[in-house]
């Protein structure tokens, strides 16, 4: 990878907040983003002030819109970060908090777990937890995609399923506060297969998770003051509060 060319060209390859801030950066919010977002991104970016607020960089790395953390997104994501610690002047132990919706979600649970850098917790909407059924059960929805971003990853599709398939890492998970706002009128993905499942499981393991439901949300479909409810939590936890 060519980070000389990613730093000299960091505003086209990554969203930021960074001239909203007012005071010294003590933490990182990364912004993984659901399936399409980074086409029409622009209400992603509507807690960026917020962020600066709380003396938080906001970054969102615009990765392929159908990544689904794959091996290129994990390397792309890292060197996004690596560059952003280079340009403002970031120690690199600096606390993170990792924020995704969607296909946002299932990369930041694989990103919890995969990355280099201090992640200190993760705040989760309508995340895509269990990827058997959707694959298998509920396949016009994900498969093609899905099936795009394992093709350099590897060559037994039914076992690159299993094995990255959220549900079936909860022991390997970091063990850092989750937060999940579960929109109880999901029909894309629906909480009783993905985070009603996957936070029973957490538990059971002994991992720290909050829920949060909302009854009349659709997917994904947070209101700004919804969001800025997620925000304040995952901010709260990078600060250390």
């Amino acid at each position: 990878m060519d980070k000389k060319f990613l730093k000299e060209n960091f505003d086209k390859h990554c969203l930021h907040n960074f001239k909203l801030l007012k005071t010294p950066i003590k933490g990182i919010v990364i912004y993984l983003s659901g399936c399409g977002h980074v086409v029409t991104p622009s209400r992603d970016l509507e807690v960026g002030p917020f962020c600066a607020e709380n003396s938080i960089l906001y970054l969102y790395p615009l990765c392929n819109p159908h990544c689904w953390m794959n091996n290129r997104a994990l390397k792309q994501v890292e060197a996004t970060i690596e560059c952003a610690m280079e340009l403002f002047g970031i120690q690199s132990d600096i606390p993170i908090g990792l924020h995704g919706g969607s296909m946002g979600g299932y990369s930041a649970f694989h990103y919890a777990l995969k990355s280099k850098y201090n992640i200190v917790a993760v705040d989760l909407n309508c995340p895509c937890c269990n990827m058997e059924y959707e694959i298998y059960c509920n396949q016009l929805a994900i498969i093609r995609t899905y099936y795009e971003s394992a093709i350099d990853d590897t060559d037994d599709f039914n076992s690159y399923v299993r094995e990255n398939s959220p549900m079936n890492m909860v022991e390997k998970l970091p063990k850092i506060p989750y937060r999940f706002a579960v929109g109880l009128n999901d029909t894309v993905l629906i909480p009783s297969q993905h985070s009603s499942l996957m936070i029973e499981k957490m538990l059971g393991e002994g991992h720290d998770v909050i829920r949060v439901d909302y009854p009349s949300v659709a997917h994904c479909n947070l209101t700004f003051e919804n969001k800025i409810e997620g925000f304040s939590w995952l901010c709260e936890k990078v600060l250390g509060k």
